[in-house]
């Protein structure tokens, strides 16, 4: 129950829902990276294989170009554990800037949601309605 004193309500003390934690917690950079790395290994060794296993006379023209990106990658069996390799540090790299710009992301509006109560709660929300900038002193970028 919120309690109402000196015409403020006293939230401070109640716990949120554990589904609004969960939503605003944020992500473990190392842990997406290994996932991401993981599961792009994972995909780029599979296909490697799947295309080894297939045969053929020309065996996976399209899939070759990776080797313009990953360093001694072929479509052999040797490349499959090469391409597992740069396929994790690929993933890695891409899971570890996902998480980085999300938690960023997710700090910032909560920053801004933050700062806007409490301006709001002392009488201070003039200045969000003509300009939502100046109140952090970032003049007109």
């Amino acid at each position: 129950m919120t309690r109402v004193k000196d015409g403020m309500a006293d939230n401070e003390n109640q716990p949120l829902p554990a589904a609004v934690l969960q939503a605003f917690a944020p992500l473990h950079k190392s842990a997406m990276g290994v996932a991401c790395g993981v599961v792009l290994g994972g995909i780029v060794f599979l296909m490697t294989a799947v295309l080894l296993l297939k045969g053929g006379e020309v065996v996976g023209p399209n899939l070759a170009l990776l080797g313009q990106f990953f360093l001694d990658y072929s479509v052999t069996w040797p490349g499959a554990f090469i391409g597992l390799l740069w396929g994790f540090v690929a993933g890695f790299i891409l899971g570890w800037g996902f998480a980085l710009l999300r938690n960023l992301s997710i700090w910032i509006w909560l920053t801004v949601v933050r700062t806007r109560a409490e301006m709001k709660q002392y009488g201070d929300s003039s200045c969000w309605e003509w300009c939502s900038v100046s109140c952090w002193g970032w003049d007109y970028f």
